[in-house]
């Protein structure tokens, strides 16, 4: 149709601009009110393509490109976060120091031996390498669930232990990003929130503190940026997220469940 296509290198430099103008817009927008970014969020896939010991990016090649558009495919799986950090560093127009964190999700994960975290700070470790960039901190999403079966739900806190182990060894600010919990019984069943008994939820509320706890004694007080607690109530059944599921520390009716005592628990010491 008479169109000529990019090289990679002027999709680069095209993606870049767009990249640049749109970090800049935010950054005018929030005026420097806002001091805390999720720079990139998830970043890291669950594949290692090429065998190196480490989970790639997410690509085209590894994710739903049909679905998604991947920047590492176009700026480079090195430079993509690079620029994204450092474009906004350049654009930041506060006062109080920037801080900007890598989030993800799974990083809690036992089933692989918390290999997708370990894959996070390497490519931290790679982005950073050029000696500018500087990443301060990581963000664990952590949409966990309490599971009936003893086994899984022992090899579940060991890989959070681990996981909270190995954020402290980085140095990086650690921050629980997007709190929630379910529960699945024994069977492997997830329980709608009808369907979860009281002692259910006393065993919900005692994960809730393990995780709290464990944050707030492995993870150095000048590393703690803080703990979001992703949903305020339960799920509703037309909910997009996690539906009829008692992810909530209320009820939809704003009664405090036990899961809210231990988390005022946790955070006093208590």
């Amino acid at each position: 149709g008479g169109n000529t296509p990019q090289t990679p290198e002027e999709k680069k430099d095209t993606l870049t601009k767009a990249m640049d103008q749109w970090i800049k817009g935010m950054m005018v927008a929030t005026k420097g009110l806002v001091v805390a970014w999720d720079a990139v969020n998830e970043a890291i896939s669950g594949v290692d393509g090429d065998g190196d010991g480490w989970y790639d990016l997410q690509s085209a090649e590894n994710g739903d490109p049909s679905a998604n558009f991947y920047w590492q495919d176009y700026l480079g799986a090195e430079d993509y976060v690079r620029i994204v950090v450092n474009k906004a560093r350049e654009h930041y127009a506060g006062t109080a120091p920037l801080k900007l964190f890598i989030n993800d999700y799974n990083l809690e994960s036992d089933w692989d031996d918390n290999k997708k975290l370990k894959s996070l700070i390497h490519w931290i470790e790679v982005w950073e390498a050029d000696g500018v960039t500087n990443i301060d901190g990581i963000g664990t999403q952590m949409h966990v669930s309490f599971h009936g079966n003893a086994e899984t739900q022992a090899a579940q806190e060991a890989a959070i232990i681990n996981m909270f182990e190995l954020m402290a060894e980085t140095g990086k600010l650690v921050k629980i990003s997007e709190l929630d919990m379910g529960y699945v019984d024994a069977s492997g069943t997830t329980l709608t929130t009808g369907q979860v008994t009281e002692e259910q939820q006393k065993q919900m509320a005692g994960f809730c503190k393990f995780i709290i706890s464990n944050y707030l004694n492995i993870i150095p007080e000048a590393q703690q940026y803080g703990i979001t607690q992703w949903c305020l109530t339960d799920a509703p059944k037309t909910s997009g997220w996690r539906a009829d599921e008692p992810v909530g520390i209320w009820t939809q009716g704003y009664q405090r469940k036990h899961i809210y005592a231990s988390f005022a628990e946790a955070l006093a010491g208590e």
